[in-house]
């Protein structure tokens, strides 16, 4: 594999109040013809019991293999498609694979889960973010934290209608009701194309760390590892009432 443009760490906690870690995650850098591919993905699942576990591992495991597919198309010599194609096809095969087992298996009727994932082209400094539900991207560029995604809840939704200020929907008891999941019979997503210049910093965040440590406190070391450590550490302190799970990535 071609030495990778990206440093790459990741972070996951059960939490202090859960008895099941229902996020999911995965890194990979997948080499191809044309140069690296790199996916980023993040699934906090829905559902009790096991059922939310199911459905974020579900999802990370369809996006991955619509990747690791992907990269092997193109070293048969397919075309090179949009990564925003890509991402759509992969979320499409995990709502697949997550509503066939919904449907199939009484046990986890109903079960669901947000899905947030980049995909980056390293060869040419390409990426596309693919989303639904409330866990969400962000990216840091001179000095400053910009959310990439909107959180697809009912309390997200009466804010941007301005119904809800930001600091009654912190507090709305409905904060957590997600109006977008895989999952759900009829589903939106969320697909962006962006470029990546050297020195940015994308992180993926389930709502257990940026409930607690919010972005304006995401302070970055050199060692990214360490990094998301802390922030985890920060978040157990405040209680960590949630699964907490976090990636970051430094494109260099």
């Amino acid at each position: 594999m071609r030495g990778s443009r990206l440093e790459i760490a990741s972070e996951s906690n059960i939490g202090r109040k859960r008895s099941l870690n229902e996020d999911f995650h995965r890194t990979l850098v997948v080499s191809s013809r044309m140069g690296n591919l790199a996916l980023l993905a993040v699934a906090d699942g829905m559902g009790g019991t096991e059922a939310g576990e199911w459905a974020s591992k579900l999802a990370i495991e369809g996006i991955t293999e619509a990747v690791r597919s992907y990269a092997g198309l193109i070293d048969l010599g397919r075309p090179v498609v949009p990564l925003e194609r890509v991402m759509e096809k992969a979320f499409q095969l995990a709502q697949r694979r997550i509503r066939d087992q919904s449907i199939n298996n009484p046990d986890r009727k109903g079960m669901g889960t947000t899905l947030t994932a980049i995909l980056i082209s390293e060869w040419n400094s390409r990426g596309a973010i693919g989303h639904i539900g409330d866990s969400r991207a962000y990216r840091h560029s001179r000095g400053k934290w910009v959310q990439l995604t909107q959180d697809h809840s009912w309390v997200a939704q009466q804010v941007r209608q301005g119904v809800l200020s930001e600091a009654e929907a912190e507090a709305h008891p409905w904060k957590h009701m997600l109006t977008q999941a895989l999952g759900l019979e009829d589903i939106r997503l969320d697909i962006t194309p962006f470029t990546l210049s050297p020195g940015e910093v994308y992180v993926l965040a389930t709502d257990g760390l940026y409930g607690l440590v919010p972005p304006e406190e995401w302070e970055l070391g050199k060692d990214l590892k360490a990094t998301l450590e802390n922030w985890v550490t920060k978040a157990l302190v405040r209680g960590g009432n949630d699964n907490i799970t976090v990636i970051a990535a430094r494109y260099r």
